[in-house]
């Protein structure tokens, strides 16, 4: 079968009929608070994980957990009759902790859905846009697919570890190689990866290109109690303000911009062609003031070059008001996101050897590692997502890469040597990592259409 036999309007009433499917699906994922390793939720990702598997075999496909030191991946798909070429499917079950406080539109993990002029339906839920409507909407397309007789073989990755930089996904790898948790048909010749964001939701767009990334935290402790400033302000140190000033320091040095590689001036000339709307970009995030508000440079920032943020500062009171106490210690949580060029493990070693120049007495920890990555947009596999996204959204997708890192990517990369082509369905104004996350229909219904017409495609090329 080719991409013109996929028969449209069947197709459209398929996607009809399966919003609520879709909808109580995404439901059970959500309501599984499935909060990466390390902050008591290992039973809870389980659970999710479990309920995973059995969407899948509903839909009449295999699927099982694959084990690791840490937590379960799911390892799924459809073997329709007469496959002659399979591709693997990456998604992530995982998500970011939810404050409770911060939502305003009811709890995060209690699913809920609402009509909507635009989009047809909203549906509201830590983890609804990142990763797991995205996850459901290739799922339906990949059993829709079997259904028609597409002869291609669609493999679901799903992983639980993504948002601590996958520190067990090569276990998981290694065993899928090793047939642990094998399936009939051919084997896999291309990964498509579905969890990134289009810059603008009137222009959909390929991701070519991941940042890496370099995290963790700087903790000092200058006494045994917090002292009365009064009394020993001047004289003792004040970790709070000397972390306060590494960070600093770091921010002017050049040390964690070395080996970053710019882009390609065609690559600059997609990057201005991708309907990146600045007014938008602000309002969709929430940013009131930004660093520059130049589209281009924005864009750049992004997606092209290092960066090193802060993310929490502790130590000291916090309570209301002032307590002119000097605290005893304090911890700094920091990130570093990488570009093509550049080598997270390099990066520590010349961190390290800043830190201790600057402030000997910082203690360091490195709580992740993730490689950039940099792909392109030639290939079947590439040609098949931009054909499929083309039909279900009415334009070709614009070159862009993500600003964000998936350290999946690297190692499939590495470890099983196949093509990576990106089909994102998020939008901004969906809320990654934010308050009031949110999918909507319109999303998951062109993101369907996309899955189907590019495994059709992709089928058709391996012919």
């Amino acid at each position: 079968m080719s991409q013109s036999a996929v028969d449209p309007r069947a197709l459209d009433q398929t996607i009809e009929k399966s919003e609520p499917w879709f909808r109580a699906s995404l439901q059970a994922l959500v309501e599984h608070p499935t909060v990466s390793p390390g902050g008591g939720h290992e039973a809870d990702i389980r659970r999710g994980a479990e309920a995973a598997r059995n969407l899948v075999r509903a839909l009449g496909g295999e699927a099982e957990l694959v084990e690791t030191a840490g937590t379960p991946a799911v390892w799924g798909g459809f073997t329709p009759a007469g496959a002659r070429a399979a591709v693997i499917v990456y998604n992530h079950l995982d998500v970011q902790p939810a404050d409770l406080a911060t939502w305003t539109r009811g709890e995060p993990f209690r699913f809920q859905v609402e009509a909507h002029h635009e989009r047809t339906f909203l549906y509201r839920g830590r983890g609804s846009t990142d990763d797991k409507g995205p996850a459901l909407a290739a799922l339906r397309a990949a059993a829709h697919a079997a259904e028609i007789g597409i002869p291609l073989a669609v493999r679901f990755l799903w992983e639980t570890e993504e948002e601590i930089g996958s520190p067990h996904f090569a276990e998981v790898v290694s065993r899928i190689q090793a047939g642990a948790a094998g399936m009939p048909g051919p084997a896999a010749s291309a990964v498509i990866v579905s969890d990134s964001i289009w810059p603008s939701a009137a222009v959909p767009a390929m991701s070519t290109g991941l940042r890496g990334g370099l995290n963790g935290l700087f903790r000092l402790r200058t006494a045994s109690k917090e002292a009365h400033s009064g009394l020993t302000g001047g004289v003792a140190r004040n970790p709070v303000r000397e972390l306060c000033l590494l960070a600093a320091a770091i921010h002017g040095a050049r040390f964690w911009h070395e080996g970053a590689i710019p882009p390609a001036p065609a690559e600059v000339a997609g990057f201005a062609a991708s309907g990146f709307d600045a007014a938008y970009f602000k309002r969709s995030y929430g940013l009131e003031k930004i660093e520059t508000e130049v589209p281009l440079e924005m864009m750049l920032r992004t997606w092209a070059r290092s960066t090193f943020e802060l993310h929490g500062l502790a130590g000291g009171y916090t309570g209301p008001g002032v307590k002119t106490a000097v605290p005893k210690e304090a911890e700094l949580k920091w990130s570093f996101r990488l570009v093509h060029g550049q080598d997270p493990g390099r990066l520590e070693t010349r961190l390290r050897d800043f830190v201790a120049a600057v402030n000997p007495d910082v203690e360091i920890e490195v709580t992740g590692r993730l490689l950039p990555y940099l792909g392109g947009l030639a290939g079947p596999a590439a040609d098949a997502v931009r054909a499929g996204m083309t039909s279900a959204f009415g334009r070709e997708p614009v070159p862009v890469r993500e600003g964000g890192s998936i350290g999946a990517v690297s190692i499939m990369t590495e470890m099983l040597g196949l093509p990576v082509a990106f089909l994102p369905l998020s939008l901004p104004e969906h809320g990654y990592h934010a308050p009031d996350e949110y999918f909507d229909w319109q999303q998951a219904a062109g993101g369907m259409r996309a899955f189907v017409h590019a495994f059709a495609a992709y089928a058709a090329a391996c012919a």
